[in-house]
């Protein structure tokens, strides 16, 4: 009976523990989970920004500890003749700060990558590459808006978002529930007619650590355009496959 292919699952557990360019390379395990990347184009940016991630802390270490070009003609200036102490009977001390220096680089490399921008980005980018997939289902198939806000309220979700102008009067095919890091996202898909179709999406602004811009943004993501704005607490991205930047304007 043939082995059951590995999911995304098991690929980012494995390749947590990955090394670029050792030993890893020709482990069968980590063969077949760098296979299941190219399978998946979102496994395969989970893996790049990881190891961008780890990149930046090695070279952030490499500068917070690097010693200072007289240190070693100082300590040979000084040096005694003593026996060499085991590493466990060093100083506590000694051990502790090193231990610091190498915790608060790694929450400096941390926070700088996932501030405000970086999780808006993050928030923006992953809604549209799911407004480009074909989607498997709705919570509710109606194309009926009023029907779709109160739905949305019956859920607690996103009852009184602000449809853009250019959305109203506009069929739209149903709603979606969606969960991103513990906020509930609102979808409302709308035929736009040419077999186009917008998709909306809402999440309070709260989940951001600062209010994101007003203003709206285009960006492009694979061949997905998205615009995203910000309105009374609550974050909006609208994506559209093959859409531009005017195309979406149009529509707010």
């Amino acid at each position: 009976m043939p082995r059951k292919r590995m999911n995304n699952e098991e690929a980012k557990l494995i390749l947590q523990a990955y090394r670029p360019g050792g030993p890893d390379a020709h482990d069968p395990r980590f063969q077949e989970a760098l296979e299941q990347t190219g399978r998946d184009p979102e496994l395969g940016r989970w893996l790049a920004h990881e190891q961008a991630l780890d990149s930046r802390i090695s070279n952030q270490l490499r500068s917070a500890l690097q010693p200072p070009p007289f240190l070693k003609a100082r300590l040979l200036a000084q040096r005694v003749t003593a026996p060499p102490v085991a590493r466990w009977r060093q100083p506590f001390w000694q051990l502790a700060a090193a231990a610091c220096v190498l915790l608060l680089v790694t929450l400096a490399v941390l926070r700088s990558g996932q501030g405000r921008s970086s999780q808006l980005a993050q928030f923006r980018d992953e809604m549209a590459t799911f407004a480009g997939k074909r989607l498997d289902r709705f919570d509710l198939v109606s194309g009926d808006v009023e029907e779709v806000r109160r739905w949305l309220g019956s859920k607690q979700a996103h009852e009184n978002l602000i449809l853009p102008a250019g959305l109203n009067g506009r069929t739209s095919l149903g709603c979606r529930l969606l969960d991103w890091r513990g906020h509930t996202v609102s979808l409302i898909c709308f035929e736009l007619g040419n077999q186009q179709v917008a998709h909306l999406l809402v999440v309070d602004s709260a989940a951001f650590p600062e209010a994101p811009p007003a203003n709206p943004t285009f960006v492009r993501v694979g061949d997905v355009g998205s615009m995203s704005w910000s309105r009374d607490g609550k974050t909006y991205v609208l994506a559209s496959k093959g859409a531009d930047n005017t195309r979406l304007l149009s529509l707010l």
